[in-house]
């Protein structure tokens, strides 16, 4: 699929599930407790800096996406070369702390749209520690190898 008709799905797949209001079936419960471990897992390989086991919770498709600061990255191959470039390699000292509780939404029983607030630091090339906050909105799928996202879009807040 390409960019704009899966920003158009996406669209309408979010608009239909908010109108019709949110899962509310006793499974929903299960699902939401399975996003969430899958998202504290995504995390815990993002603070151990290893990219494989991070993007392995991305849908491994060609039309998957990721926006980060209004830069769309699309495909898993692509978005894990990103990662890859921004954790160098895995020798990234960068530190990610969940702020608050994350924020998870069943749209059906299997879709949800998961919303964190985040902060970071790490240490510059120069030596100077910067501190990041920023907040993170994804939409995951459930798939046969288990809960995957399909699109995420983060940015930086101030």
């Amino acid at each position: 699929m390409r960019p704009n008709a899966l920003h158009a799905y996406l669209s309408v797949v979010l608009l239909t599930s908010f109108l019709s209001g949110c899962v509310t079936t006793s499974t929903s419960g299960l699902a939401q407790t399975e996003v969430l471990a899958a998202l504290a897992n995504m995390g815990a390989a993002a603070n151990a800096h290893d990219v494989d086991r991070h993007v392995g919770f991305y849908a491994h498709d060609a039309s998957t996406m990721l926006i980060f600061n209004g830069e769309s990255i699309v495909g898993w191959e692509t978005i894990r070369a990103k990662q890859r470039e921004w954790w160098s390699d895995g020798k990234t000292d960068v530190v990610y702390t969940v702020q608050g509780k994350p924020e998870v939404r069943m749209l059906k029983a299997d879709l949800a749209v998961t919303t964190l607030f985040m902060t970071s630091r790490r240490t510059g090339p120069n030596g100077e520690v910067k501190d990041g906050r920023f907040a993170v909105s994804a939409l995951w799928q459930r798939r046969p190898e288990g809960w995957r996202v399909i699109y995420s879009h983060e940015s930086t807040t101030h």
